[in-house]
């Protein structure tokens, strides 16, 4: 009885917390620690860093099966908040994959999900379709598939295939095979089923893929530092105030500068930043790291947030940087202690971090970032991810040099920029009617249809032109252009970016932000494999309500537009 008395009296204070003027939310529903308030740090994080589970290749193949499934709420807790989210095998973080070149991934996909109720699936559409205007009917919540992020592999069959769609109590088996030259490094898979990508990943449904360094070339520094590397599957797991997430609105962006009276406005409070949920890493808040003196690490950073701005940065440490998006940059860019690591939604960087010879706690942070370089246009505050801690033993190792380096860029010192014919476009809308009362979603004027197909021709080099557009100004409340993250599947492209030095350089990606309106152009070269696959804005609720689009590379000259 105690207990119970408890938890009324714990369920009528935050009910009197979320008081505002006439309105109140009812908390006689909500879980306890499941309430939109500050998750306490010093109860429920600051524990011993751990990385995910890991299943590795054997004998050229990683055989294993993932059950799509609900997480115990018994069992399953995020401060506190007891939780039923979708999940890979109910762990809020998928496990690591670790394939080496030429290895077989044998993915048994086993769709636990129950099934929904026509109602359900109806509820569940109407939700999107009255936010957007919707070309093609997306797939329920639990309905799912896996996508192999930035991987260069085949797009069809039961490959890196995302437009198929696994129903609840269905299984399917994924057969990817990763080619001898696959460039090695960090790489993610997540769930992507269009209509359900941004609710399941929302959830957890993530987890790193690597690709092996080769024993017979990785520099010796460089080895010693993957010793006791770091995994950081970046997470922005939301629930609500039940401990679930079942509504796509509830991933939108919510007020500019959250506060009381407009988080509780229409529903707001159940979005990120006015629910004051944490971000997680590998499904933990706030986790220490320790390091010894001197001592150097391999930490692989993975943005998998379905919209989250990172600037990672570590008090009084420099940043190596030896890879982006899984791409090996031939040589270490040291970023200077106070200059972030950018990471956007779907961004990966590998960096080296060299222990400070001080003892103590250094605070592992995301950075303040104004509202220009924010994905969500607002000044973003500072966000406590982890803390390092180093102890006063001595482990004083070795950087690798940009020379030993170098062997490891996996396309040398190609410039596509000097082989390039043609042009792609990409236009992302995202506007509203003359009511205000739904939004486009789109690539170049159209909502996301599997029959509407970009054609690409094998062996070919383009120019793709990326930017974004808005309402126009006649429209009442316009929208301006907004920023976008552009992600392209199976091939990686090149872009130019300002280095250390802020000299330009040429570095490989497949997801990149769009600010707009200015024209970004990328360069890029679709080899290897034939097929569909998509191009689409990682802001995921984006890419569910219809920014999306298929192409499909031919082995046949392709007929240009004129």
């Amino acid at each position: 009885m105690k207990n119970q008395y408890l938890i009324y009296l714990y369920q009528l204070i935050v009910a009197a917390t979320f008081l505002v003027g006439n309105s109140i939310i009812m908390a006689g529903d909500i879980q306890p620690h499941c309430a939109y308030l500050p998750i306490d740090i010093g109860k429920y994080g600051k524990q011993p860093f751990q990385n995910p589970p890991e299943i590795r290749a054997e004998n050229g193949k990683l055989d294993t099966t993932f059950s799509v499934q609900y997480t115990d709420a018994k069992t399953t807790t995020l401060g506190g908040c007891p939780l039923k989210l979708r999940t890979y095998n109910g762990e809020l973080t998928g496990p690591t994959l670790r394939v080496s070149q030429g290895d077989v991934i044998n993915l048994m996909l086993k769709n636990r999900l129950p099934k929904e109720t026509p109602d359900q699936i109806q509820t569940q559409f109407e939700q999107e379709n009255l936010n957007a205007y919707l070309d093609t009917t997306p797939a329920s919540y639990n309905t799912t598939n896996v996508h192999y992020h930035g991987m260069h592999v085949s797009p069809v069959g039961n490959s890196d295939n995302v437009l198929l769609a696994i129903p609840p109590q269905s299984d399917f088996g994924y057969e990817v095979k990763v080619p001898d030259d696959h460039p090695i490094g960090s790489y993610w898979y997540h769930a992507h089923a269009h209509g359900s990508t941004a609710i399941q990943v929302g959830s957890g449904m993530a987890g790193a893929l690597i690709v092996e360094d080769d024993p017979k070339t990785i520099p010796a520094a460089l080895k010693a530092a993957n010793a006791n590397e770091k995994i950081f599957v970046l997470q922005t797991i939301l629930y609500d105030q039940q401990g679930e997430l079942n509504n796509i609105t509830s991933l939108f962006p919510g007020p500019s500068n959250p506060t009381p009276e407009n988080c509780n406005d229409q529903g707001e409070m159940d979005t990120w930043h006015c629910s004051r949920r944490h971000i997680t890493i590998n499904g933990q808040i706030v986790p220490v790291i320790t390091m010894k003196r001197g001592e150097v690490q391999r930490w692989r950073l993975i943005d998998t947030a379905f919209r989250e701005s990172i600037f990672f940065a570590v008090e009084g440490h420099d940043l190596h940087e030896i890879a982006l998006d899984g791409n090996y940059l031939g040589r270490v860019d040291t970023w200077k202690a106070g200059t972030p690591i950018e990471l956007q939604s779907g961004y990966r960087s590998d960096v080296l971090i060299k222990a400070n010879m001080k003892s103590g706690d250094y605070r592992i942070i995301d950075q303040t970032a104004s509202s220009k370089k924010s994905l969500r246009q607002i000044n973003e505050p500072e966000n406590l991810l982890a803390i390092l801690r180093i102890t006063e033993e001595t482990d004083n190792m070795a950087l690798p040099t940009s020379k030993e380096m170098a062997p490891l860029a996996p396309f040398g010192d190609i410039d596509l920029r000097k082989e390039a014919v043609g042009v792609q476009e990409v236009v992302f809308k995202l506007g509203q009617d003359a009511k205000g009362e739904k939004n486009y979603f789109q690539v170049n004027y159209r909502a996301f249809n599997p029959d509407h197909v970009r054609q690409l021709e094998l062996g070919s080099v383009d120019m793709w032109s990326l930017t974004t557009v808005g309402d126009p100004a006649a429209i009442p409340n316009a929208i301006p252009p907004t920023p976008h993250v552009f992600h392209i599947h199976v091939n990686p492209f090149q872009w130019e970016r300002n280095g250390p030095d802020g000299k330009p350089q040429l570095v490989w990606k497949d997801t990149l932000l769009v600010q707009g309106p200015a024209v970004t152009n990328i360069y890029t070269k679709y080899r290897d494999y034939i097929g569909k696959f998509v191009i689409h804005c990682h802001i995921l609720d984006h890419e569910d309500l219809g920014m999306m689009e298929v192409q499909e590379v031919v082995n046949t000259p392709v007929a240009q537009a004129h």
